[in-house]
């Protein structure tokens, strides 16, 4: 799922790249600003686990921010969502580029006035043996799914700290629990996610702040067709919708794990 908008770590996108901001008055009126309404900002949103958790996270109420590397799939849940009747934003997000990060949470910060989850969900992934992969996907890798996640939380917490709650939620994979040959990179990084999770919980120990980590295995996204999976092998894996209701209850409190768990979700 290689893509040259967004992922690499000198990347300076981030910079440049405008936020999806509401078209006229009634916009405004329509999203709120800094009422009532939880937030999540879930990066990699505009499909497959990401916007499934932003379908999820609007259901119940929230205020969703849909941050995604490409427009076109940014601005194509956000008005799904609105259609729907949900409160939704798009922000364009570089999670590999601390630039864009930054202005993505202080977007949210300055519009809503809190943050109340966030869900690093965004990630990319090429397969193949650790000789044969290229540099550029190896830095993709590190810089998407794990360098941004640590970027995110980074720009999160300090809104986080001065309102003693919230949620961080990492998507990891079951690759972040056992290695397999071929994904050497990719498990490196999901490795890397929940080990993560585990420290960031016990420093955040006693601030009314959880994180977990959530381990799907083989989801049917467009990333599984990285792997392989044939058409007629898809009616078999796991649902997005199922990830994203793990995540969702997690941060709601109708789920009950210890910060610092990595959860599974294998069916």
């Amino acid at each position: 799922m290689r893509n040259s908008e967004c992922g690499m770590p000198n990347d300076t996108s981030g910079e440049e790249a405008g936020v999806h901001r509401p078209r006229d008055a009634g916009d405004e009126a329509r999203l709120g600003g800094g009422g009532t309404s939880p937030v999540a900002l879930i990066t990699g949103a505009g499909r497959g686990i990401g916007r499934a958790t932003a379908e999820a996270f609007a259901a119940e109420g929230y205020m969703v921010i849909l941050a995604e590397c490409l427009p076109a799939l940014g601005m194509r849940a956000e008005r799904a969502l609105v259609g729907a009747g949900a409160k939704a934003l798009f922000v364009r997000t570089d999670v590999a580029s601390q630039a864009s990060v930054q202005q993505a949470v202080a977007v949210v910060t300055r519009r809503f006035g809190r943050l109340d989850c966030l869900v690093n969900n965004a990630g990319v992934l090429s397969v193949g043996p650790l000789v044969r992969l290229s540099v550029r996907d190896l830095e993709q890798m590190l810089a998407v799914n794990l360098r941004g996640p640590l970027l995110m939380a980074r720009a999160a917490l300090p809104h986080m700290l001065r309102q003693r709650s919230g949620s961080i939620i990492n998507v990891a994979s079951q690759l972040g629990k056992y290695g397999l040959a071929n994904y050497v990179t990719y498990c490196a990084t999901k490795f890397g996610v929940v080990g993560f999770t585990e420290a960031l919980a016990a420093e955040l120990s006693g601030t009314g702040i959880r994180v977990w980590a959530v381990c799907p295995g083989l989801t049917d996204t467009p990333m599984a067709t990285k792997t392989g999976v044939s058409p007629r092998e898809r009616a078999g894996l796991i649902r997005p919708e199922t990830v994203a209701r793990v995540i969702v209850d997690l941060a709601i409190g109708k789920r009950r794990e210890p910060s610092g768990t990595a959860v599974d979700v294998t069916r």
